[in-house]
């Protein structure tokens, strides 16, 4: 019974251990390229919130508002 079992555990080891070092560098494989994504994305994201703020100061809206205000207080 003991030879049968160890046979079966051989069998096992000798079938899983090489499809497990596989799948292994597939995920490392795609781990890599998760981070290179995951880097190009902060990238553009930043790029995408440096044109908002470079819109919003263009458009200079709290100081549009600010005159806005300033007028409506002095014709009041």
């Amino acid at each position: 019974m003991g030879a049968v079992v160890e046979c079966v555990r051989q069998a096992l080891q000798d079938f899983l251990a090489p499809e497990l070092r596989e799948i292994r560098g597939q995920l490392t494989g795609l781990d890599k390229r998760l981070d290179t994504i995951e880097e190009v994305n902060r990238v553009r994201f930043q790029a995408v919130v440096q044109s908002l703020e470079q819109i919003q100061q263009s458009f200079a809206f709290d100081k549009r508002i600010s005159n806005i205000e300033e007028e409506m207080r002095r014709s009041a």
